[in-house]
């Protein structure tokens, strides 16, 4: 029995930091065998490096098989002669089936008939016979009729016309990179948010502007999603639930139809790339202040140029919040989590359109709300702009007391609430 898989082997007689310095997993083959005339099992580990493969007896020769994370694709074997730990990441499926045979021939419950693989005549699995990590679709006769392989790690379907998101890739645990651009998608399912391991989405050149379904932003993707294109998709507004994205370094909404922003932008303080050029926004969140970017792009928009500014205003003290209020801003602060079906629809939308003050608190009903100008340089490295625009934008600000609204030293007419 042959399978497919990354392996790393450590040498238990080497000090433990030069075992883990320089760490890394190769493509590898591991097959299952027992020798012609003396009938012994063996374990064979072929490489590119070692295409002879190097040979493990099994008999009177393990030390110790872990298998906790073998639901994950993941064991160690670790045998007693050579000292080595050969650590496993396969497929899930076909690493069990592989321990499996492997507990069989520890308990020597396998008869001779059931394994004939001659240690002999074994050998690697060719590159060519290596199931895909990377799939690429541009047109309707390159669609696989019996399926995505479960191995892929990134999959391209582009230009196609498909209207939804095909069921076969929410079953893709290891996929990585998915990029359905140029489509005619309008729907994603929520069970997209259980990919555990998604890191890069492209949803570019859809009609997601007409979706009605943003739940499937969260999830998984919440800790493991770095980049998200939703270019050209005709947005009208911005997912509440794109603040659920704690881990996104890379955001493009440019060629959409955007007036306004979502508060929740500036949430994600991770993110290093902003791009959200050619729409009609004419202010930002207050609260994107706080971001630290590499770049940003907002040219071609209807920024209202050098807001005009007047000396600070006292005002009295806010109104005490409501309880439904405080319990919501402790939520909020405490970055509590609440997926649909915890709490009421009506709950869940009052905390997800929540706003933020410069302090990043969350303030719903009861806020000091003022325009002032932001300077683009102050918050990233590099601004992209078009002939003639300027590097000064609008901001709408929000403060959730009167300390934090004292705390800015040149503001318009506030607007208390």
């Amino acid at each position: 029995m042959k399978i497919v898989c990354s392996v790393y082997v450590g040498n238990r007689v080497l000090p433990s930091n030069l075992n883990s310095k320089g760490r890394k997993h190769v493509k590898s083959t591991l097959a299952l065998c027992k020798h012609p005339k003396s009938g012994e099992f063996c374990i064979i580990l072929f490489t590119n490096q070692n295409k002879n493969g190097t040979k493990y007896t099994i008999r009177n020769n393990i030390k110790q098989v872990l298998t906790k994370f073998a639901h994950e694709g993941k064991c160690t074997i670790q045998f007693l002669s050579p000292e080595h730990d050969i650590f496993i990441n396969a497929d899930p499926i076909q690493l069990k089936a592989f321990l499996h045979l492997f507990k069989r021939i520890l308990e020597n419950k396998v008869s001779e008939k059931e394994l004939t693989t001659s240690s002999l005549a074994v050998t690697g699995v060719k590159a060519k016979d290596m199931p895909p990590l990377k799939l690429t679709i541009s047109k309707r006769s390159d669609y696989p009729s019996k399926g995505f392989p479960k191995t892929l790690e990134e999959l391209h379907i582009n230009s196609i016309n498909r209207c939804g998101l095909d069921k076969g890739i929410l079953t893709l645990m290891r996929l990585k990179i998915l990029d359905l651009s140029d489509n005619l998608i309008e729907y994603v399912p929520t069970e997209l948010s259980l990919l555990p391991n998604l890191r890069d989405l492209n949803l570019s050149q859809n009609l997601l502007g007409k979706s009605k379904n943003w739940n499937w932003i969260g999830g998984n993707l919440s800790n493991t999603l770095q980049s998200l294109d939703l270019s050209h998709n005709e947005l009208k507004l911005v997912p509440q639930q794109i603040s659920h994205l704690s881990q996104l370094t890379n955001l493009n909404l440019s060629y959409n139809l955007l007036q306004n922003l979502t508060p929740g932008i500036g949430k994600l303080k991770k993110l290093k790339v902003f791009c959200a050029s050619n729409n009609n926004i004419n202010t930002l969140p207050g609260n994107m202040r706080s971001l630290t970017l590499q770049t940003i792009d907002l040219s071609l928009n209807n920024f209202m140029q050098d807001v005009p500014t007047k000396p600070l205003h006292r005002i009295d003290p806010l109104p005490v919040c409501t309880l439904k209020e405080y319990a919501a801003r402790k939520v909020l602060r405490a970055r509590l989590p609440y997926p649909p079906g915890s709490l009421p629809l009506t709950v869940i939308s009052y905390l997800d359109n929540a706003n933020l003050c410069v302090c990043g608190r969350a303030c719903l009903e009861i806020y000091v709300r003022t325009s002032q100008n932001l300077l683009l340089t102050s918050i990233a490295e590099s601004v992209n702009r078009s002939v003639g625009e300027g590097i000064c934008v609008p901001i709408d600000s929000y403060f959730c007391s009167s300390r934090c609204y004292a705390s800015v030293c040149r503001t318009r007419n506030p607007i208390v609430r």
